[in-house]
């Protein structure tokens, strides 16, 4: 998986630069005389990523080297597999330079090329983002039957960086796959690691899947390093992340309640939902009971009781939470008090600290502060334990398939074809960030959405331009996911964005379209 920033050719501008290039010299018969041991060529690849028109003229195999300012040190490079790029066919193609010189080969280079299809001028209504006047170009490629990758350049003169938040000439790069789900043949769904602790890059999720193209997801506990979603979390059908949820143990609420919730079988999405949820364990013998206050989730240790090794002294309310084997290879270790339960509830182990290693079909629940003693309490004379889980959208059940799957969003961004945010209001006081989400169209249209930011090339958008950006591109329901350096799109093995971290940042999950 690379990133590509891709350079577009003009056949003039190539032709010009094969022209310019030095004449390759080979060994002369005294040289190769004189020569101890043969030449091994070694080729130069300028610019390994490459965008052609489909609607121009092909470009001989001559221009596509001088394009990418191919050279050798002896030979004469050439592209072993040219006939396999069809320019007349959007879609990335992936081509090999190889050269032989003295009896030996070189090793081969990779050159990506990707052709599109321009969308003419007049054709789309120009996204709602800046001076109206500004210029805006399109590209489309087709990455399968009902799967197009979008390519939006909005504005053309790079930004004073001190003016990305407020400037209205731009420029914003916007990416977008749309996916016709009653044509194209696949599905939706979210994909995580072997734990929710694991974190990946984007394009690790969608080849882990073998999928066409994705996007990054949740909202993660960033700082201690997990992939844990801050808040709901639902994996085929089991509910592993509550909403609400705490900002990486601390006791705070993350205050995020929505979703997307999405069903794998079907690829139906709710993305205006409002969640809720309830957790007990039960003492089935004694009928005494303890509500949960987290599924999955690092518990905190109230400060006040922070240095205490026996957290049953402490007399501040802390958590109790529930986990499962898919947390990771061991539950958080800590302070606080550990009970390990078997399939049918029964007490396995009773640990007076907190971090073990869960077997298949073992279940934990952690209790910290003055909830370590009050777990005490609930197992002392025995007694098998029942924990519930039940997840409300608006108060109402919902029903949990082994297709549902969901994770943490940031806030609803369109409801029924209503911008939820009509005035300025990001998520740091209004300022443009990279931002990705999701949407779904009346007709039912998956739209994977990502705007680059945090940089002069594209400034980026703040929650009331990302919403109006996604009603111009269709969406009747959309919801945003994590955005900053996570904000990331993988299409047919390429990434598309290039990351403001400037690396590709690995992530806790990712929403990625499966063939």
């Amino acid at each position: 998986m690379k990133q590509t920033r891709w350079t577009f050719v003009s056949f003039a501008v190539a032709a010009a630069v094969l022209a310019s290039l030095p004449a390759v010299v080979g060994l002369t018969s005294a040289d190769a005389a004189t020569a101890t041991a043969p030449t091994i060529p070694q080729i130069t690849v300028t610019t390994d990523s490459l965008t052609y028109d489909n609607t121009s003229e092909a470009p001989s195999e001559a221009q596509v080297l001088a394009a990418a300012g191919v050279s050798a040190s002896c030979g004469q490079p050439v592209i072993a597999n040219f006939r396999s790029v069809d320019f007349r066919v959007t879609g990335y193609y992936t081509v090999d330079v190889t050269d032989t010189c003295d009896g030996s080969t070189a090793v081969p280079q990779a050159i990506t090329i990707a052709v599109v299809h321009p969308v003419p001028a007049g054709t789309y209504t120009p996204l709602p983002l800046g001076d109206p006047s500004l210029t805006e170009t399109r590209t489309t490629m087709t990455l399968a039957p009902g799967v197009t990758l979008t390519h939006i350049v909005r504005g053309t003169t790079p930004a004073n960086p001190n003016d990305i938040n407020t400037t209205l000439e731009g420029p914003w790069i916007v990416n977008v796959v749309t996916i016709d789900p009653r044509v194209a043949r696949g599905h939706l769904q979210v994909v995580r690691g072997q734990y929710l602790t694991d974190r990946e890059t984007v394009g690790q999720f969608v080849a882990q899947a073998h999928g066409l193209a994705g996007i990054n997801a949740s909202f993660f506990d960033i700082d201690d390093n997990y992939g844990v979603p801050v808040a709901l979390a639902i994996d085929n059908g089991k509910l592993v992340g509550n909403p609400g949820g705490e900002q990486d143990g601390n006791g705070v609420p993350a205050g995020l309640f929505t979703g997307p919730v999405v069903n794998s079988k079907t690829n139906q999405l709710v993305l205006n939902g409002t969640y809720s949820w309830s957790g007990t364990v039960e003492n089935l013998e004694t009928g005494q009971s303890l509500a949960l206050t987290e599924i999955d989730k690092k518990p905190f240790v109230p400060s006040a009781c922070a240095s205490m090794t026996d957290q049953t002294q402490c007399t501040v309310p802390g958590d109790l939470v529930h986990f499962d084997p898919v947390w990771g290879a061991e539950t958080p270790a800590g302070y606080g008090v550990e009970v390990v339960l078997d399939r049918q509830g029964d007490v396995v182990s009773t640990n007076t600290t907190r971090g073990t290693a869960l077997k298949p079909g073992q279940t934990s629940i952690q209790a910290t502060g003055s909830d370590a003693a009050a777990l005490l309490s609930l197992i002392k004379g025995g007694g098998r334990l029942k924990t519930s889980l039940e997840l409300f959208d608006n108060g109402q059940p919902v029903h949990l398939t082994p297709g549902t799957q969901a994770t943490t969003g940031s806030e609803v961004l369109v409801s029924n074809g209503v911008n939820q945010n009509p005035e300025p209001n990001g998520d740091t006081g209004g300022s443009r960030n990279p931002e990705t989400s999701v949407g779904t169209a009346r007709d039912g249209d998956i739209i994977l959405f990502t705007v680059e930011g945090r940089a002069t090339t594209s400034v980026g958008v703040n929650f009331q331009e990302e919403s109006a950006a996604l009603i111009d591109l269709g969406a009747w329901n959309g919801e945003g996911l994590d955005g900053g350096g996570s904000t990331q799109l993988v299409a047919d093995g390429q990434y598309v964005t290039t990351s403001s971290d400037g690396t590709e940042r690995p992530d806790g999950d990712a929403l990625v379209w499966v063939p």
